[in-house]
């Protein structure tokens, strides 16, 4: 079984290749999920997916007293494992980026002293010439 198993049934075939996604209700009974992935140049698959939920209604008294009924749309389990899924990989990717800047950071400090003391040394054997 996939690590992204709601996605894989979605259709998502490079789960490593999204980059964020976008959730809009554009009505009461309706989520659409958008995917955006980064694809290799020269790629014809799409940048943005689009995904339309259904949400389930159902009727939930609204004031006991008056014994009023209100329309209330529940989330699609499906959207809600989704959005869980998604979130991991947006997650595990912004952490990713996070430790490349600290790293390459590292390197350019080290790089920094590195070029300190050999400027150092050459300057010492430019004594020990004299």
């Amino acid at each position: 079984m996939s690590q992204y198993s709601t996605l894989s049934s979605m259709g998502v075939q490079n789960p490593m290749q999204i980059i964020g996604y976008t959730l809009t209700q554009p009505r009461a009974d309706t989520d659409v999920l958008r995917i955006r992935y980064e694809r290799p140049k020269g790629s014809f698959l799409p940048v943005v997916r689009s995904y339309t939920f259904g949400r389930s209604q159902r009727t939930q008294v609204s004031n006991g007293a008056l014994s009023q009924a209100e329309l209330v749309y529940e989330v699609s389990p499906v959207l809600s494992k989704a959005i869980l899924e998604l979130d991991s990989i947006v997650q595990s990717k912004q952490d990713r980026n996070e430790l490349k800047i600290h790293i390459l950071g590292e390197i350019e400090r080290l790089q920094e002293e590195f070029n300190a003391e050999l400027n150092s040394l050459k300057q010492l054997v430019s004594r020990l010439e004299n």
